[in-house]
C-alpha cells in the first residue's frame, strides 16, 4: 500500500529537513589540556547535523559580537562558561539566540556557576545534586547531562608492558586517592601504577617495589592505553570540600566522573567509589563493581584480581551499555533535541 506521504513533494522534505538544521555557535572553555579533547569530540558531532562555528571567548567582547553577526546562530553553546563574558550571552540573548551552558565542572565550583546560570536560557550539567540545586533557584529549563566516551580513542586494545598493571590509578592526587594507594601498598599483595603527578605525593614509598609511578599527565589516548593492560582500574571521585573548591554552599556531588564511561568503553574493569547515580547508568555487579569504604576495597580487591573471567564479563557488559546509551553522539543528540523541544 503506497504511504499517504508518498505524494508529498521532495522539496517539502527539504525544507522540513532545513529547518532542522542549525547554525550553532560554540564557545569554547578557553582552558587547555583535557578540555581541548572535549571541545573537539563535541564539535565533531555538533557538525554531523548542523553548521557550527567554534569561538574563543579570550578574543574579547567586540569581537566575539562580529563574529556572531557574521554567522547568525540559532543557538549558543557555552562550555564551561567561566571564560565567556557574560554580556556577551545577555547580547546574544536580545537578538534571538537560544544560550546554553554545559557546566562540566559542577559541583566543584558553584560559587561561580551559581552567578552565571542566570544569564543562560539553558543549563546542563554533569552532576545530578547540581542539577537539583539550579532547578530549587528557578532555573526551570536544566538538565543532567554527563559527559561521555569517544569510542575512537576509548576501546578494547591490546598493549605492550609498558602499560600493563595489576591495579591502575589515572588522575590527581587527591588526599584520599593517596590514603587508598597507601592501603593497597599496606593490605594487599598486588603492584600499583598511578598516572599523574605523584612523584611528590607518594615519597615515602619511593622504594617500594610495588608502586610505579608514571609522573606525568597524559592525554586521552595514552590514557586508554593505561586502562587497557590494568587487571583493575581503580576509580575514585574528587572530594566536595578540597580547599582549592569554589564550593562554599558544600554541595556533595551525587554523579559519577567521566573516567567511567572512559574505562568501560575500553572493556576494562573498574572498581568505582559508589555515588548515588551510579544505578542510573549501569546495574550494580552486572555492568560495574562500586565500594563505600575501606574494607570493601580490600575485599572485592582481593575477590576480583583471582576471577579473570567474571572481571571480563563485567567489563564487556559495562562496554556495551556505553555504545549504546554513554558516548558523545548521544549525549549531543540528547542536547540538541532539548535545544529543539523547548522555548
Amino acid at each position: 500500500m503506497k504511504s499517504k506521504m508518498g505524494s508529498v513533494p521532495s522539496t517539502v522534505y527539504q525544507l522540513i529537513f532545513r529547518w532542522f538544521i542549525m547554525n550553532i555557535l560554540f564557545v569554547a572553555s578557553g582552558y587547555t589540556g583535557i578540555y581541548k579533547f572535549f571541545e573537539e569530540w563535541i564539535m565533531h558531532e555538533l557538525k554531523k547535523k548542523h553548521n557550527v562555528k567554534i569561538v574563543d571567548p579570550l578574543i574579547g567582547f567586540p569581537r566575539l559580537q562580529t563574529l556572531a553577526k557574521e554567522f547568525k546562530p540559532k543557538a549558543a553553546l557555552v562550555f564551561l562558561g567561566f571564560k565567556c563574558p557574560p554580556k556577551f550571552i545577555e547580547w546574544l540573548k536580545t537578538n534571538g539566540v537560544k544560550t546554553a551552558v554545559w557546566f562540566t565542572e559542577d559541583p566543584y565550583y558553584m560559587d561561580r556557576t551559581e552567578l552565571l546560570a542566570p544569564y543562560y536560557d539553558y543549563i546542563f550539567t554533569i552532576d545530578s545534586a547540581a542539577n537539583d540545586f539550579y532547578k530549587e533557584k528557578g532555573h526551570t529549563q536544566t538538565f543532567h547531562l554527563p559527559l561521555a566516551a569517544s569510542p575512537a580513542i576509548f576501546k578494547p586494545y591490546n598493549v605492550g608492558p609498558k602499560y600493563k598493571s595489576e591495579i591502575c590509578l589515572l588522575g590527581y592526587p587527591y588526599p584520599d586517592r593517596i590514603k587508598y594507594v597507601q592501603l593497597l601498598l599496606q593490605k594487599t599483595p598486588f603492584t600499583i601504577k598511578v598516572i599523574g603527578n605523584w612523584r611528590n605525593k607518594l615519597f615515602r614509598f619511593r622504594n617500594n617495589p610495588r608502586l610505579n609511578v608514571h609522573d606525568n599527565w597524559v592525554n586521552p589516548s595514552l590514557a586508554a592505553q593505561f586502562y587497557n593492560g590494568a587487571n583493575i582500574v581503580l576509580n575514585t571521585h574528587r572530594p566536595y570540600n578540597l580547599i582549592q573548591n569554589k564550593n562554599r554552599i558544600g554541595l556533595h556531588g551525587t554523579s559519577i566522573n567521566n573516567r567511567t564511561f572512559d574505562v568501560a568503553a575500553c572493556s576494562a574493569f573498574q572498581l568505582i567509589e559508589f555515588k548515588e547515580d551510579l544505578p542510573e547508568h549501569f546495574v550494580e555487579d552486572k555492568e560495574m563493581v562500586s565500594f563505600k569504604n575501606e574494607d570493601e576495597l580490600i575485599l572485592k580487591i582481593n575477590y576480583y584480581m583471582k576471577f579473570k573471567e567474571e572481571r571480563q564479563e563485567i567489563a564487556a557488559n559495562a562496554a556495551k551499555r556505553v555504545l549504546e546509551e554513554h558516548t558523545f553522539e548521544k549525549r549531543i543528540e540528547k542536547m540538541l533535541s532539548i535545544l529543539q523541544t523547548y522555548n
